[in-house]
Order: structure tokens, then C-alpha cells, then sequence
């Protein structure tokens, strides 16, 4: 009918706009359940954190860091598309391609970390030397010891360091030290997560003791190793990604593609927006004017 008058179209896409809104509002319930759950193991085991190694190292911080982060960044990208608010959208777009950009950066130094050692050696990356912070206090922290020790069976490796004699790590230990003055009774050993075990045999906790023994001259000789792993876990790890190479690429791109296309999605939400509030400035403006004529149409008569 001449009379009603049709509404404008919508530069903002339905789709995108809905698909944009429920996967943040799926992303905004897994941050709120991570965060839960690792406050609730916190607040259970009573945890004290006292450095940057006790809380990165162990899982119930690590639960609340990526819960509050992803709650934090899909509450703007659900309030942004299910609003249209461009501000929100920003900070949810500038958020998601900041963590593309960690994730690729960390990517490309793990690469240089394991494939290219001269460079890592000038750029002074050593993990080892954080790690270290955890090999001594594997005795006196339950959930470092948990890690350390399901990472060793795991990756079939012993100590942190990245070469074939991971094991002596352990001498930096307090409780496993080969020193003659040390007076704890795994002196000289390395934690049963270190053992070679066979399929269907169980874990013997004492075959790890005396690897290592003190000769005469107070130097110390290594034993019988060929019961437990010698590699260093970065050793193994690097090993590891070498033998999956092409698993972790597909992985990586299975994370990172659909990061980049809520990247675009949000960046064309923006771009949208911005159109439709130019589209009603510009309505409002010749309606205005439009008003205005008639006003001055009905004075003159």
C-alpha cells in the first residue's frame, strides 16, 4: 500500500550477526565453567601462589587464566553483535587478533627453539633456565611434583633440560643432590617417573635410587642407567614434534582458520554498522529537512 511506508534493508548481515553472537555465547559459558572449576580446585587444595613458575605450571591457574580470559573477550563479542555496538566490537575484534598474532609469534619460536639453535642461543631463549625453578621444588609443591611427573612418564624423559642427559637435572635438587652431606635418603636418585617401564609391569619406586653414586675422590659416577630415561623432556618434546609434524600443522591450522574467520567476521560486522548508523544520520538529516519544508510551506499559506 502507497500509504505504509517500507522500512529500510539492514546493512548488518542476520547471519553473520547470529553465527558471530552464539558462538561468543558459546565461548562466554566455557570461560564462565573454566573459571569455576579452577576456582573451586584452588580454593579445595588451599593453593599458594608465590611465583610467576607456581602459577603457570599448575593446571588450576592455568584453568582460571584461560576461563577469565575467554569470558572476558566473548562478553564483548556477544554484547557487540547482539547490540551492533561498534565499541564492543572493536575491543572483541582487537582482543582475537592480538591472541592470532601470540599464537603464530609462539608457533614461530618454538620453531626456532628446536630447528634453528643459533638463533635461539642469540635470542636467549632457554627454557631451561625457567624450568629449573621447577626441578627444585618438585618435593615441596604436590601439584609441580603431579606435572612434572605424568610430563616424564608421558613423554618418556627425565629432567627438563634439552639434551640426552636430562637426568642430571635432578642433582639440582635438594632431596636427589649427590653430595656426600646430603643426608636425604634418595640421594643420588631420580624420581620413579623417570623409570622404564614394560607393558604390564607397575612402577617400582625404588628403581630410580642410586643412579648416581660418589667414588673416592667425591666425584660423581653414574650407575646403572639403562632402567630409567636419560633424555631431557625438551629433548623429548622436540623429538616428538619432529616424529608429528604434520598432526601439529593440521592441528594449528584447525585453531587458527576458524580464529581468523571470526576475525573477519567481526571486522565486516564493524564495517556494517558503521554503514547503517551513516544510512540513519542521513535519514534522520533529510527528514529533518523534509520537516522543515513544511513548516515553511505552511506559514507561507
Amino acid at each position: 500500500m502507497a500509504g505504509i511506508r517500507r522500512r529500510d534493508r539492514s546493512e548488518v548481515s542476520i547471519v553473520t550477526k547470529y553465527f558471530l553472537f552464539f558462538q561468543c555465547f558459546i565461548m562466554w559459558l566455557v570461560g564462565l565453567a573454566l573459571m569455576a572449576v579452577g576456582a573451586y580446585i584452588l580454593t579445595y587444595k588451599k593453593k599458594r601462589v608465590r611465583d610467576a613458575i607456581d602459577f603457570f605450571l599448575d593446571p588450576s591457574c592455568d584453568l582460571c587464566l584461560a576461563g577469565s580470559v575467554a569470558f572476558f573477550v566473548s562478553f564483548f563479542g556477544c554484547m557487540g553483535s547482539l547490540r551492533e555496538n561498534v565499541v564492543f566490537l572493536k575491543i572483541y575484534y582487537y582482543f582475537t587478533a592480538i591472541f592470532l598474532l601470540g599464537e603464530v609469534v609462539l608457533a614461530i619460536l618454538v620453531f626456532i627453539f628446536y630447528y634453528v639453535p643459533d638463533v635461539r642461543q642469540k635470542l636467549h631463549l632457554f627454557p631451561e633456565e625457567t624450568f629449573r625453578d621447577a626441578i627444585l621444588k618438585y618435593r615441596d609443591d604436590p601439584d609441580m611434583q603431579n606435572l612434572i611427573d605424568n610430563f616424564q612418564t608421558s613423554m618418556e624423559c627425565c629432567g627438563l633440560s634439552n639434551d640426552n642427559e636430562g637426568y642430571k637435572d635432578w642433582n639440582n635438587n635438594v632431596y636427589f643432590n649427590c653430595t656426600a652431606s646430603n643426608p636425604s635418603p634418595e640421594r643420588c636418585s631420580v624420581p620413579p617417573s623417570c623409570c622404564r617401564i614394560k607393558p604390564g609391569d607397575t612402577t617400582n619406586i625404588l628403581c630410580g635410587a642410586h643412579i648416581n653414586k660418589i667414588d673416592k675422590g667425591g666425584f660423581v659416577v653414574p650407575q646403572d642407567v639403562s632402567r630409567i630415561y636419560t633424555k631431557g623432556c625438551l629433548k623429548a618434546l622436540g623429538d616428538w614434534i619432529n616424529a608429528h609434524s604434520l598432526m601439529i600443522g593440521g592441528i594449528l591450522i584447525g585453531i587458527l582458520i576458524p580464529q581468523v574467520i571470526f576475525i573477519c567476521m567481526a571486522r565486516n560486522m564493524i564495517d556494517s554498522v558503521k554503514v547503517q548508523l551513516h544510512k540513519q544520520r542521513l535519514n534522520e538529516e533529510r527528514q529533518l529537512r523534509q520537516e522543515r519544508q513544511r513548516d515553511q510551506n505552511t506559514e507561507r499559506y
